[in-house]
This record gives structure tokens, C-alpha cells and sequence, in this order.
């Protein structure tokens, strides 16, 4: 054999035991967890609720970092870009799925460039409206907007995340024609649903609950097969005659592509242990949210039924990125 041929094996071998040595000292340094939406979301309470866990289960800090913008494309755009060593995760969800119908030219997949993680937790989807307004129930709703076709106004996270298009399907289903008011995140619009500049708002059951339970706002329907029992009062949608929502608002944690296996799979190990706690299933619960089976196969299959179910829906609406 020729010496040269020796020499790349040598360096091969090299390489490949650094990698090895490198990758069983990981986690050595503090892990960036992006959300992709602003403070005081959803995705950013369930992310700070889990992030001391699986901290405390990997041995390093977990620091939550806000990216929000486009829907979520700004953090998981950056995430997707961010070198695949363990070190830059992203705490992706269902707008994940909506991305492509939203930018033709991405320059990134918003799912295929991803290493899956696990799944982290659901959340129902809800609709609401100001307490100040008459409306009691879905139906009201409904006929005051037939009446008055495009005079009331719904707000959401932003184009195409999951609270624009439950409302989009509350259209579509019902023939209605509330008009929509896209915000950066579902805080600030939840903001003005509770100072009365909007009547409507489609949001997730942790970041309206309390507001219900505070009386400034009122929740007539959610999303799911059964009532969320921190909801059991309100009707689901598919028992008042929307069809096509079922599904709730999936949470998981992803890592660039690239990112070695075995880091994956210390990543998915500790979170299997930070969902275990019971310290995290409190917090959860308290947001209206529940542990999902955090394993790779489980991802995946929600993954695939997500693109079976609102692919076809989504080619029918006409979603424009703000």
C-alpha cells in the first residue's frame, strides 16, 4: 500500500477519535435554546418551564433566547444555520409545517433541515373574544359576522402560525369572513384583544387561560379530539360543526442537521428525564399544556400526519408572509 494511503487512514483515525472524544465530553459549555416567538408566548412559557430540567438533567445551564419575527422563520431560520454541534437548539412546533406555504424561496426547509429531537408538549388551540363583547358563543359569533361580512377583526402570532389559520378555518368551514390583524408573536395580540382593539383572537389555551380566568376574556371553542381538562366547560370545535381541528399545538425540540447522533441522542435522553420530573409536568399542566411521548419515531409519525392533514388545507388559502 502506497504511503500516502497510510497517511489518510492515520488521519481518518485521528479524526474520528477527536470526534468521539469530543462528542463524549459533550454538553461542556451552557446551551442556547431559541424560541422563535417573543416572551410571554407559548412557545417561549413551555420552553422556560422545561429548560431548568433538562438543564439539571444534561449538567449544563439551558439559556432561553427570543428570535422572534416571520412567523417563526427568523429563529428557525437561524437555528437551521447554526453549526450542528449540540450547541444551538430550537424549540420548533406546528408552524414548522406552514413555512414553506408561506416563503417560496426559502433558503432553508423549515422540517427537513432539522435533527428531531422529541416531542415536548401540546396545546390546544382556542378561539376568544373581549369579554366586553355580546358574543356568548361560537354561533353569535358567527351571525354577527354574516350580517356584517369583514367587520370584525381577528389577531394572531402572525401569518401562518398556528393561531391565524385555526381562525382562517373557522372561515372557511363556517363561510365566515373576520379579517385578519397579524402580530409578532401572540403576546402583543393578546395585549390588544384584552385592551379591546380587537373583538377576536385564535390562540393557544397557556396563553389565554388565565385571562379567562381573570374575566377579561372568553374562550368559546377549542381545538382536540376531547375537552382539555384545565377547559372542560368549553365545547371543542368539531362538537359545534368545524371540522379540521383536531389538532393541537405540538412543541419539539430539534437540532441543525448534521448534528451528531450521539449528541441527538443525549439531548433526547435528558429530555425523556426532564419530562419525567414531576416538577415539569406541574408547570406544564399549569399552562394548559400536556407531555407528549418525547421519542424519535413519535416525532416523526406527528410530523408526517401534520403534512397529511393541513398540506391539502393549506393550498386552499391564500397566505402571504407579513
Amino acid at each position: 500500500m502506497k504511503p500516502f494511503h497510510f497517511l489518510s487512514r492515520g488521519l481518518a483515525a485521528l479524526a474520528l477519535g477527536a470526534l468521539s472524544a469530543w462528542s463524549f465530553a459533550y454538553p461542556n459549555q451552557p446551551i442556547k435554546l431559541v424560541v422563535p416567538f417573543p416572551a410571554g408566548g407559548s412557545t417561549d412559557l413551555v420552553a422556560r418551564a422545561l429548560a431548568p430540567e433538562l438543564g439539571a438533567a444534561l449538567g449544563q445551564n439551558i439559556v432561553v433566547d427570543n428570535r422572534a419575527g416571520a412567523g417563526s422563520l427568523i429563529g428557525s431560520e437561524l437555528v437551521a444555520k447554526a453549526p450542528p454541534d449540540g450547541y444551538t437548539i430550537l424549540m420548533a412546533g406546528l408552524t414548522n409545517v406552514f413555512l414553506p406555504h408561506v416563503h417560496k424561496n426559502l433558503r432553508f426547509h423549515p422540517l427537513d433541515d432539522f435533527a428531531r429531537i422529541g416531542l415536548v408538549a401540546d396545546l390546544p388551540n382556542v378561539i376568544a373574544v373581549n369579554a366586553a363583547t355580546p358574543y356568548k358563543t361560537l354561533a353569535e359569533l358567527v351571525e354577527a359576522d354574516q350580517r356584517k361580512p369583514g367587520a370584525l377583526s381577528f389577531g394572531s402570532a402572525g401569518v401562518a402560525t398556528p393561531s391565524h389559520l385555526v381562525c382562517e378555518m373557522v372561515n372557511h368551514q363556517s363561510k365566515t369572513k373576520l379579517s385578519h390583524v397579524p402580530y409578532k408573536g401572540n403576546a402583543p395580540a393578546v395585549s390588544d384583544l384584552i385592551a379591546g382593539h380587537i373583538p377576536v383572537m385564535c390562540n393557544n389555551l397557556g396563553g389565554t387561560l388565565p385571562y379567562m380566568q381573570g374575566g377579561q376574556i372568553r374562550i368559546l371553542a377549542q381545538t382536540g379530539r376531547a375537552r382539555s381538562v384545565s377547559l372542560p366547560e368549553v365545547p371543542t370545535f368539531s362538537e359545534l360543526g368545524i371540522g379540521g381541528l383536531d389538532a393541537g399545538l405540538w412543541m419539539g425540540l430539534v437540532a441543525p442537521k448534521g448534528t451528531p447522533r450521539e449528541i441527538v441522542d443525549t439531548l433526547n435522553q435528558a429530555l425523556v428525564r426532564a419530562l419525567a420530573m414531576p416538577g415539569t409536568k406541574e408547570k406544564l399542566a399549569k399552562l394548559g399544556a400536556a407531555a407528549l411521548d418525547p421519542s424519535s419515531a413519535a416525532f416523526e409519525e406527528r410530523v408526517r400526519a401534520d403534512r397529511r392533514a393541513w398540506d391539502p388545507v393549506l393550498g386552499t388559502l391564500e397566505l402571504k408572509a407579513n
